[in-house]
């Protein structure tokens, strides 16, 4: 089996034991649907756009419950879709501004509130955090060096790297894991396949999510840019953090000390780590 299946099946194991106890969970609907979609399970998918319906009808959001409607017409013989696509046309009809849309509208006429709220900066020990990352990502290469996850002269060149990148008052990202992709990215699977095995930290697809504001304003951001660490969504109050040194329990412990949430921890590829951490805190107009 390949490793990016190996990925999708463990990413969706997750996601289903997520629906098993948080059933009107959107993020893990949402996951599910086009996970189904990627590994062509269609009776999984069409059940679970059902499902999504509902929930998105519940939060009033007409707009994409029609689009999952159309989706859900491709089953003209299976009665549950046929009536969450009569659910959506009953709904919609009743789709005005509700009180809050009106009041937001009031406060501006041509400005629209961004969807990822940047946290406000704050004070931070830039040099500190900094310090911490660069000790913690050489520890992990001496692992990798330890347990021949690469070739030793790999490792060397990744220390050598870790050890000339100057401290600054501009948070940079410091991680073994994106400095080995970007000069040897033919070794990342490998090595992810590896770092799962030896942590039990699953793997996440990062490019299925969107970042959410609940979640981007659990951990400042300048932490999460040093120590390649990003909250990208919640279930309920656990939060979703993707991090790019899952063996490192001291990194596990202070995000779960500064967020002050439970964490559920994934391993990402540190260039869709590095989109979505873009996407999340410098988002385009």
């Amino acid at each position: 089996m390949a490793l990016s299946d190996q990925k999708m099946i463990e990413a969706i194991g997750f996601f289903e034991d997520m629906l098993q106890t948080m059933p009107k969970d959107r993020t893990a609907l949402e996951f599910l649907a086009v996970a189904y979609e990627q590994t062509k399970q269609d009776e999984k998918r069409r059940d679970i756009l059902i499902r999504l319906v509902d929930v998105l009808l519940m939060e009033s959001d007409f707009k994409n419950a029609k689009a999952l409607a159309e989706h859900l017409k491709a089953f003209p013989d299976h009665m549950p879709a046929q009536l969450a696509i009569d659910r959506v046309a009953a709904m919609s009809e009743l789709d005005v501004p509700n009180e809050t849309e009106k009041n937001e509208g009031a406060r501006s006429d041509t400005a629209e509130e961004p969807s990822v709220l940047i946290p406000i900066e704050l004070p931070t020990d830039v040099h500190s955090i900094s310090h911490a990352s660069a000790s913690a990502e050489m520890d992990l290469v001496w692992y990798w060096h330890d347990h021949d996850f690469i070739p030793k002269e790999l490792c060397m060149d990744v220390m050598n790297a870790l050890t000339d990148r100057p401290v600054t008052e501009t948070p940079l990202l410091i991680s073994a894991l994106a400095i080995l992709d970007e000069g040897h990215p033919e070794y990342t699977d490998k090595l992810l396949e590896m770092m799962y095995h030896a942590s039990s930290v699953p793997f996440i697809p990062m490019e299925f999510f969107e970042p959410t504001a609940a979640a981007i304003n659990a951990l400042h951001p300048s932490f999460c840019h040093i120590r390649g660490v990003l909250p990208f969504a919640l279930m309920g109050n656990e939060l979703l953090v993707a991090i790019l040194n899952p063996i490192n329990k001291e990194l596990k412990k202070e995000t779960l000390d500064r967020s002050g949430k439970p964490c559920h921890f994934f391993m990402a590829h540190p260039k869709s780590w590095q989109t979505m951490f873009d996407k999340a805190f410098f988002p385009t107009a």
